[in-house]
């Protein structure tokens, strides 16, 4: 069963605001220059969180019913004992889909996201061929960077969440504090810094 998606939105994008004015303040004091908050680009990333985190929630619920990641097993002579084991099948499995499935829809929808915000709000544009044109250009510009970029950093986070954090909504608190550190990444490279 799910998680309450709520408080556990509400959670991420709180996190990610907190990335993007972290992510802005390392960029000034890197720069040398004043902060002055991008309140744009906070909102922006803000949102994003909004949508997005229910389907990774959604996502992380369904890794987890059809790949448990521990096992019961039966101890002593009666069997009335129950003992966890860590299922390192399903682990790995998990980990596999995670960082490849579920990496390429979030590397997809952030890339998606941002050009549409960047045509619709941004650029107060509409939705004509000027919006295909700049999804298949962020798709084009990010997407193997980004891939390639969270590859180095995710799965770590991943069988670290799978292997020590037993609940999906602990697994999220985990996930977005190390999303904290990404986030800035991501926004230093929205932003053309990283």
């Amino acid at each position: 069963m799910a998680p309450p998606l709520a408080p556990i939105t509400a959670q991420a994008a709180a996190m990610s605001v907190f990335s993007s004015l972290l992510a802005q303040t390392l960029a000034a004091y890197k720069n040398e220059d004043s902060i002055a908050y991008n309140w744009a680009s906070v909102l922006k990333f803000a949102v994003y969180a909004v949508l997005t985190t229910p389907l990774n929630v959604l996502w992380q619920t369904y890794l987890e019913s059809a790949f448990p990641g521990t096992r019961r097993e039966k101890t002593g002579e009666k069997a009335t004992e129950v003992k966890e084991s860590l299922d390192v099948r399903n682990t790995v499995i998990k980990t596999l889909l995670d960082q490849s499935v579920g990496a390429g829809v979030n590397t997809l929808m952030f890339c998606v996201f941002m050009a549409v915000w960047g045509v619709l709000v941004e650029a107060s544009g509409t939705a004509d061929q000027s919006l295909y044109f700049a999804i298949a250009g962020s798709l084009s510009a990010d997407f193997v960077d980004l891939m390639v970029a969270g590859w180095k950093f995710w799965p770590l986070v991943s069988i670290g969440n799978f292997t020590l954090v037993k609940d999906i909504a602990t697994r999220n608190l985990v996930g977005g504090l190390a999303g904290i550190v990404w986030g800035v990444y991501v926004n230093l490279f929205a932003a053309g810094s990283a």
